[in-house]
């Protein structure tokens, strides 16, 4: 699980406008483990596609030591080329660039959101959650655990070299 330095994140949610505290007790051992082992495939250029339930998502990261941005996608069945923007998730340890740059791009939501302490997530909701509405019951603990990972120490470098491999 992550470093003992990581005691908690403060995640906020763009379509509610709320803050709330976890860490990595809130994520399942397995949910991290699959992320730990999923998340730097998502650095690659071209991202990942995994299948979960009945549908084909596809998942990009942009990383780097100040944090990252990860988003998911539903692969539409038809037309099959097509794909559904669901979630868009931002996260460091260091700096604000990413929360400011996901607030800057939001749509329509009317809530006052407040700086939160470091670390932080912060998750938006994109309009294409409306192909995939099952979806809204994972992708908060799925944005949790990339967080999680991404923001542990330990895991930076190895993520790093990995993707210098690809």
């Amino acid at each position: 699980m992550a470093t003992a330095a990581l005691h908690s994140i403060s995640h906020v949610t763009l379509h509610n406008g709320k803050t709330e505290h976890y860490d990595e007790n809130a994520i399942s051992t397995d949910m991290y483990q699959h992320i730990l082992d999923l998340f730097p495939l998502t650095i690659d250029k071209n991202g990942i596609d995994i299948e979960f339930d009945t549908n084909t998502y596809h998942i990009e990261t942009q990383y780097d030591n100040s944090g990252g941005i990860t988003k998911i996608y539903v692969k539409l069945k038809n037309p099959t080329w097509a794909k559904a923007h669901l979630l868009t998730c931002g996260y460091s340890n260091n700096d604000y660039y990413i929360f400011n740059q996901i607030i800057k791009e939001k749509i329509g939501e009317r809530h006052i959101i407040i700086t939160p302490q470091l670390p932080y997530l912060i998750s938006r909701i994109e309009p294409g959650i409306i192909m995939d509405q099952p979806a809204l019951q994972w992708l908060t603990p799925f944005a949790r655990a990339i967080a999680l990972v991404a923001l542990d120490t330990n895991n930076y470098l190895q993520f790093i070299k990995k993707k210098q491999q690809s």
